[in-house]
């Protein structure tokens, strides 16, 4: 596979050439609705949400530390755990890299999981997930999935446990509640590529793409 990933400036590199992540392409195409939110606001979300997903990962994979996890996030962890808890949950496959070379788009999938014996793409959220497009960006990471699983000897079995895969994304709450909502319109990942195709076409013509995009 020729798919890599700079964690330190988020950038996507397929075959030697960097592409849009998913969430770069919802955000420059108008699906993230963070208009009007003071940018040290943001800042502090897009730190809660790295942090959380970084605990989250940990302990889905039975490695995390106690005494790492700063109280601050204690609550969406607890979140997180109740959810496992409560609907049974069996983690698959958590942080997993993605690309669609038909499409030209790079991504990375929360966590693949067995849930009431049926195949869950889930995604996390700490805000509300209606802002940033949850809905799309989870069929992107499915659809990417299943053409990716061609190349990952990884992802492949796990792909191949269940005949139908759904899609939810789950928002963690600093009261330590959770709320699970499942995408069902069969539209969304048609959707999602149209966007994709889109911002290429923008991209092709010259449109500006500025170098912190492309590290969404």
């Amino acid at each position: 596979m020729a798919l890599l990933f700079n964690p330190e400036a988020h950038e996507y590199f397929l075959d030697g050439v960097q592409l849009p992540s998913v969430t770069q392409i919802l955000r420059q195409q108008g699906l993230v609705q963070l208009d009007g939110i003071p940018p040290f606001i943001l800042e502090a979300a897009r730190r809660r949400g790295t942090a959380v997903h970084a605990l989250a990962h940990f302990w889905n994979e039975g490695d995390l530390d106690p005494a790492s996890v700063d109280e601050a996030y204690r609550p969406y962890l607890d979140a997180w755990i109740a959810c496992v808890e409560q609907r049974r949950i069996d983690p698959l496959l958590c942080e997993h890299r993605l690309a669609s070379r038909r499409h030209r788009v790079c991504g990375t999938l929360d966590l693949l999981a067995e849930m009431d014996g049926e195949g869950w793409l889930f995604d996390f959220a700490t805000g509300d997930p209606a802002t940033v497009a949850k809905d799309f960006q989870t069929a992107a990471y499915l659809g990417m999935a299943h053409e990716w699983a061609t190349e990952d000897p990884r992802l492949a079995p796990i792909l191949r446990r269940f005949p139908r895969w759904r899609r939810a994304s789950v928002r963690l709450m600093r009261t330590g509640a959770f709320r699970l909502t499942e995408y069902t319109d069969a539209r969304d990942y048609s959707r999602f590529m149209t966007l994709a195709s889109a911002w290429h076409i923008r991209a092709e013509r010259g449109a500006v793409v500025l170098a912190e995009d492309l590290a969404a």
